[in-house]
Protein backbone atom coordinates (compact mmCIF):
# COMPACT_ATOMS: atom_id res chain seq x y z
CA UNK A 1 0.00 0.00 0.00
CA UNK A 2 1.27 3.26 -1.04
CA UNK A 3 1.81 6.19 1.18
CA UNK A 4 -0.91 7.81 -0.15
CA UNK A 5 -3.82 5.02 0.04
CA UNK A 6 -2.43 4.64 3.99
CA UNK A 7 -3.38 8.18 4.67
CA UNK A 8 -6.81 7.46 3.29
CA UNK A 9 -7.29 4.47 5.33
CA UNK A 10 -6.40 6.22 8.61
CA UNK A 11 -8.30 8.76 7.48
CA UNK A 12 -11.59 6.81 7.13
CA UNK A 13 -10.68 5.26 10.66
CA UNK A 14 -11.17 8.30 12.01
CA UNK A 15 -14.09 9.47 10.65
CA UNK A 16 -15.62 6.10 11.79
CA UNK A 17 -14.43 6.60 15.47
CA UNK A 18 -15.50 9.96 15.70
CA UNK A 19 -18.99 8.72 14.01
CA UNK A 20 -19.03 6.42 16.73
CA UNK A 21 -18.61 9.03 19.13
CA UNK A 22 -21.46 10.98 18.00
CA UNK A 23 -23.39 7.48 18.50
CA UNK A 24 -22.37 7.57 22.10
CA UNK A 25 -20.32 4.31 21.55
CA UNK A 26 -17.52 3.83 23.86
CA UNK A 27 -13.89 4.29 22.35
CA UNK A 28 -11.61 2.25 23.67
CA UNK A 29 -8.16 3.42 24.80
CA UNK A 30 -6.40 1.04 22.90
CA UNK A 31 -7.91 2.19 19.95
CA UNK A 32 -6.91 5.46 20.33
CA UNK A 33 -3.55 5.01 20.82
CA UNK A 34 -3.20 2.67 17.83
CA UNK A 35 -4.97 5.59 15.64
CA UNK A 36 -2.32 8.14 17.07
CA UNK A 37 0.63 5.39 16.86
CA UNK A 38 -0.53 5.50 12.81
CA UNK A 39 -0.46 9.52 12.26
CA UNK A 40 2.62 9.58 14.46
CA UNK A 41 4.47 6.83 11.41
CA UNK A 42 2.19 8.92 8.54
CA UNK A 43 4.00 12.33 9.67
CA UNK A 44 7.35 11.08 9.63
CA UNK A 45 7.07 9.61 6.10
CA UNK A 46 5.32 12.59 5.12
CA UNK A 47 8.38 14.43 6.81
CA UNK A 48 11.09 12.16 4.85
CA UNK A 49 8.74 12.31 1.42
CA UNK A 50 9.35 16.19 1.80
CA UNK A 51 12.88 16.37 2.65
CA UNK A 52 13.33 13.81 -0.42
CA UNK A 53 11.43 15.71 -2.76
CA UNK A 54 13.20 18.93 -1.62
CA UNK A 55 16.68 17.52 -2.20
CA UNK A 56 15.68 16.27 -5.38
CA UNK A 57 14.21 19.89 -6.48
CA UNK A 58 17.31 21.07 -5.41
CA UNK A 59 19.80 18.67 -7.32
CA UNK A 60 17.89 19.58 -10.37
CA UNK A 61 18.18 23.77 -9.70
CA UNK A 62 21.82 23.36 -9.37
CA UNK A 63 22.22 20.37 -12.34
CA UNK A 64 20.15 23.82 -14.26
CA UNK A 65 22.51 26.26 -12.76
CA UNK A 66 25.84 24.10 -13.50
CA UNK A 67 24.56 23.39 -17.19
CA UNK A 68 24.35 26.78 -17.76
CA UNK A 69 27.50 27.48 -16.57
CA UNK A 70 29.44 25.23 -18.56
CA UNK A 71 27.62 26.04 -21.63
CA UNK A 72 28.85 29.62 -20.86
CA UNK A 73 32.37 28.68 -20.58
CA UNK A 74 31.77 26.50 -23.51
CA UNK A 75 31.17 29.86 -25.96
CA UNK A 76 33.48 32.06 -24.53
CA UNK A 77 37.28 32.95 -24.36
CA UNK A 78 38.76 32.88 -21.27
CA UNK A 79 40.96 35.51 -21.65
CA UNK A 80 39.16 38.21 -23.69
CA UNK A 81 35.44 37.87 -22.01
CA UNK A 82 34.05 37.62 -25.73
CA UNK A 83 32.74 34.90 -27.93
CA UNK A 84 35.37 31.63 -28.99
CA UNK A 85 35.65 30.08 -32.22
CA UNK A 86 33.47 27.56 -31.33
CA UNK A 87 30.16 30.00 -30.78
CA UNK A 88 31.14 32.07 -33.95
CA UNK A 89 30.95 28.64 -36.02
CA UNK A 90 27.48 27.57 -34.38
CA UNK A 91 25.71 30.94 -34.31
CA UNK A 92 27.37 31.90 -38.26
CA UNK A 93 25.28 28.53 -39.46
CA UNK A 94 21.90 29.97 -37.11
CA UNK A 95 22.44 33.74 -38.80
CA UNK A 96 22.53 32.27 -42.50
CA UNK A 97 19.49 29.95 -41.67
CA UNK A 98 17.64 33.16 -40.77
CA UNK A 99 18.27 34.87 -43.58
CA UNK A 100 15.36 33.89 -45.31
CA UNK A 101 14.92 36.73 -47.93
CA UNK A 102 16.48 36.53 -51.19
CA UNK A 103 18.95 40.12 -51.13
CA UNK A 104 19.22 39.81 -47.29
CA UNK A 105 22.59 41.37 -46.47
CA UNK A 106 25.48 40.04 -44.45
CA UNK A 107 29.07 41.13 -43.76
CA UNK A 108 32.00 39.43 -41.53
CA UNK A 109 34.33 40.94 -40.96
CA UNK A 110 38.26 39.93 -39.74
CA UNK A 111 40.63 41.94 -37.45
CA UNK A 112 44.16 40.73 -37.27
CA UNK A 113 46.60 42.59 -34.45
CA UNK A 114 49.33 43.64 -36.77
CA UNK A 115 52.44 42.04 -35.97
CA UNK A 116 51.80 40.83 -32.76
CA UNK A 117 54.35 37.99 -32.19
CA UNK A 118 56.85 40.78 -32.31
CA UNK A 119 54.72 42.61 -29.86
CA UNK A 120 54.68 39.17 -27.54
CA UNK A 121 58.60 39.01 -27.98
CA UNK A 122 59.50 42.89 -27.73
CA UNK A 123 57.32 43.22 -24.13
CA UNK A 124 56.37 39.36 -22.86
CA UNK A 125 53.22 36.89 -22.89
CA UNK A 126 51.71 38.67 -19.84
CA UNK A 127 52.09 42.49 -21.60
CA UNK A 128 50.49 40.52 -24.98
CA UNK A 129 47.33 39.25 -23.09
CA UNK A 130 46.64 42.72 -21.55
CA UNK A 131 47.01 43.67 -25.18
CA UNK A 132 44.18 40.92 -26.60
CA UNK A 133 41.69 42.18 -23.88
CA UNK A 134 42.39 46.01 -24.30
CA UNK A 135 41.90 45.14 -28.17
CA UNK A 136 38.49 43.00 -27.32
CA UNK A 137 37.10 45.36 -25.34
CA UNK A 138 37.21 48.50 -27.81
CA UNK A 139 36.37 46.21 -30.91
CA UNK A 140 33.07 45.04 -28.68
CA UNK A 141 31.98 49.01 -29.11
CA UNK A 142 32.21 49.44 -32.56
CA UNK A 143 29.56 47.22 -33.64
CA UNK A 144 26.37 49.26 -33.86
CA UNK A 145 23.59 46.88 -33.48
CA UNK A 146 22.18 44.35 -30.82
CA UNK A 147 21.96 41.17 -33.49
CA UNK A 148 26.04 42.00 -34.40
CA UNK A 149 28.49 39.91 -32.00
CA UNK A 150 32.18 39.65 -32.24
CA UNK A 151 34.21 36.13 -31.43
CA UNK A 152 38.28 35.60 -31.03
CA UNK A 153 39.08 32.95 -33.61
CA UNK A 154 42.30 32.21 -32.72
CA UNK A 155 45.42 33.84 -31.15
CA UNK A 156 45.53 37.63 -32.38
CA UNK A 157 42.45 37.56 -34.86
CA UNK A 158 39.07 38.69 -34.47
CA UNK A 159 35.84 38.14 -36.28
CA UNK A 160 32.66 40.48 -36.23
CA UNK A 161 29.27 39.00 -37.78
CA UNK A 162 27.24 41.73 -39.29
CA UNK A 163 23.59 40.04 -39.84
CA UNK A 164 21.37 42.26 -42.65
CA UNK A 165 24.29 44.60 -42.62
CA UNK A 166 25.12 46.02 -46.79
CA UNK A 167 28.65 47.32 -47.69
CA UNK A 168 28.31 51.01 -46.61
CA UNK A 169 27.59 49.75 -42.81
CA UNK A 170 30.14 47.30 -42.91
CA UNK A 171 32.54 49.84 -44.07
CA UNK A 172 31.72 52.23 -41.03
CA UNK A 173 32.27 49.29 -38.38
CA UNK A 174 36.00 48.54 -40.19
CA UNK A 175 36.66 52.42 -40.23
CA UNK A 176 35.69 52.23 -36.49
CA UNK A 177 37.60 49.61 -35.18
CA UNK A 178 41.12 50.44 -36.91
CA UNK A 179 40.19 53.98 -35.39
CA UNK A 180 39.06 53.27 -32.19
CA UNK A 181 42.53 50.86 -31.63
CA UNK A 182 44.74 53.65 -32.83
CA UNK A 183 43.36 55.70 -30.30
CA UNK A 184 43.99 52.87 -27.52
CA UNK A 185 47.89 54.02 -28.14
CA UNK A 186 49.15 50.99 -27.00
CA UNK A 187 53.07 51.36 -27.48
CA UNK A 188 54.34 48.97 -30.30
CA UNK A 189 58.31 49.00 -31.23
CA UNK A 190 58.56 46.61 -33.77
CA UNK A 191 55.70 47.61 -35.59
CA UNK A 192 56.79 48.68 -38.39
CA UNK A 193 53.73 50.99 -39.88
CA UNK A 194 53.23 52.82 -36.28
CA UNK A 195 54.65 53.54 -32.90
CA UNK A 196 51.44 51.59 -31.14
CA UNK A 197 48.92 48.65 -31.53
CA UNK A 198 47.64 49.11 -35.27
CA UNK A 199 45.48 46.26 -36.84
CA UNK A 200 44.61 44.71 -40.15
CA UNK A 201 40.71 43.99 -41.17
CA UNK A 202 39.37 41.71 -44.26
CA UNK A 203 35.75 42.80 -45.17
CA UNK A 204 33.33 40.78 -46.93
CA UNK A 205 29.40 41.12 -47.92
CA UNK A 206 27.05 39.20 -49.56
CA UNK A 207 23.65 38.67 -50.79
CA UNK A 208 20.90 36.28 -49.68
CA UNK A 209 21.47 33.56 -52.72
CA UNK A 210 19.31 31.50 -53.87
CA UNK A 211 21.47 28.57 -53.81
CA UNK A 212 22.88 30.12 -50.30
CA UNK A 213 25.79 30.75 -49.42
CA UNK A 214 27.79 28.66 -46.72
CA UNK A 215 29.55 29.94 -43.63
CA UNK A 216 32.78 28.48 -45.41
CA UNK A 217 31.94 31.05 -48.49
CA UNK A 218 32.01 33.76 -46.09
CA UNK A 219 35.11 32.91 -43.94
CA UNK A 220 37.03 32.26 -47.24
CA UNK A 221 36.54 35.52 -49.14
CA UNK A 222 37.13 37.54 -45.83
CA UNK A 223 40.45 35.77 -45.00
CA UNK A 224 41.11 36.94 -48.19
CA UNK A 225 40.44 40.37 -47.78
CA UNK A 226 42.70 40.27 -44.86
CA UNK A 227 45.03 39.11 -47.02
CA UNK A 228 44.90 42.23 -49.29
CA UNK A 229 44.96 44.71 -46.55
CA UNK A 230 48.55 42.96 -45.09
CA UNK A 231 49.69 43.27 -48.49
CA UNK A 232 48.73 46.66 -49.22
CA UNK A 233 50.74 48.36 -45.78
CA UNK A 234 48.72 46.76 -42.62
CA UNK A 235 47.00 49.41 -40.58
CA UNK A 236 43.65 49.89 -43.08
CA UNK A 237 40.89 47.53 -44.48
CA UNK A 238 40.34 45.80 -47.76
CA UNK A 239 37.08 44.81 -49.32
CA UNK A 240 35.35 42.01 -51.44
CA UNK A 241 32.06 41.33 -52.56
CA UNK A 242 30.79 37.46 -52.36
CA UNK A 243 30.11 36.80 -55.83
CA UNK A 244 28.94 33.86 -57.73
CA UNK A 245 32.97 33.72 -58.84
CA UNK A 246 34.16 33.52 -55.60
Amino acid sequence: MDLFAREQQVYDTAVGTLLGLEEDSLLEISHYGKLVEEYGKLLKQFKQYKQMTGSAERAVTHMDTDKHEILSKVHFDVLTGIFNKRYLHENMDRVLGSMGREGDKLSVIQVDIDYFKQYNDTYGHNAGDECLRFVADVLKTCLFRGQDFIARCGGEEFMAILPYTPEDGARLVADRMIEEVRRLKIPHAANSVADYVTVSIGLVSGERNPTGWSASDFFRRVDEALFQAKNRGRNQYAYLGLTSNG
